[in-house]
C-alpha cells in the first residue's frame, strides 16, 4: 500500500500540467469578457461534409489550457522542494517527486490540448455530435497527447542522454496515469456540470 501511494503521487505530480490544461477550457467558457475569443478553431469548416472539430473547440480554450497547464508547472517548479518535504513528513519517508520544468510543463500542456483536439476530430468522423460521450477516448486522448509531446521534448533535449525520460515515465507510472485518469476526468466533469460549466456530466 505504501509503494502504491508513492507511485500515485509521482504519477499525479508528473501529469498535473496536462490535467490543468485539459480542464481549463471549459472553466473559462462562461467568462463574459473572454466570449469574443470563443471562435471555433476549425472556423466552421467541414471535411467530407462533417465539421472538422466543432464549435466546442475554440481558440479561447486552446490558449487558456496551454497557459493554465504551464502556470501549474511553474508553480510545481517553485514548490518542488516544499512538496517533497511535505509528502516526506506525511509518509514518514523520503519522497522525491519527478522534477518538473517550464519546458516540460509547456509540452505536456500543448500535447494535452492537441490530444483533445485529435479526439474531437475522431468523434466527428465517427458521427458523434458535440457533447456525445466516447468512453476512454474522452478520458485518455489528452493523456496520450501529453505523454507523446513530453517524449518529443526529451528526444530533442540533452536530458534524454541521461535516460531522464525513462526515469520520469516508468511503465508502472504510465500504467497508474492511464488507470486513474478516467475516474478523475469523470469526477471533474460532474463537478463542472454541477457548477453549470458543462451541459453534460461526462
Amino acid at each position: 500500500m505504501f509503494m502504491l501511494y508513492l507511485r500515485l503521487l509521482g504519477a499525479l505530480w508528473f501529469i498535473l500540467p496536462a490535467y490543468f490544461a485539459n480542464s481549463f477550457p471549459v472553466n473559462v467558457s462562461k467568462i463574459k469578457w473572454l466570449e469574443k475569443y470563443g471562435t471555433p478553431i476549425d472556423g466552421g469548416r467541414k471535411l467530407m461534409g462533417v465539421r472538422i472539430l466543432g464549435d466546442g473547440k475554440t481558440w479561447r480554450g486552446f490558449y487558456a489550457g496551454i497557459i493554465a497547464g504551464t502556470v501549474a508547472g511553474i508553480l510545481q517548479v517553485l514548490f518542488q522542494q516544499d512538496a517533497d518535504v511535505l509528502f516526506s513528513s506525511m509518509l514518514k519517508t523520503a519522497v522525491f517527486l519527478p522534477q518538473m520544468g517550464f519546458e516540460l510543463a509547456f509540452m505536456l500542456s500543448l500535447g494535452a490540448i492537441l490530444g483533445d483536439l485529435a479526439g474531437s476530430f475522431v468523434k466527428r468522423r465517427a458521427g458523434l455530435r458535440k457533447g456525445s460521450p466516447a468512453p476512454l477516448l474522452d478520458q485518455l486522448d489528452f493523456v496520450f497527447g501529453a505523454l507523446f509531446f513530453a517524449w518529443l521534448w526529451y528526444c530533442f533535449s540533452a536530458w534524454n542522454l541521461n535516460g531522464v525520460f525513462e526515469e520520469m515515465i516508468t511503465y508502472d507510472r504510465f500504467f497508474v496515469i492511464v488507470v486513474i485518469t478516467p475516474g478523475i476526468h469523470i469526477l471533474g466533469n460532474i463537478v463542472a456540470w454541477l457548477w453549470k460549466l458543462k451541459k453534460e456530466p461526462w
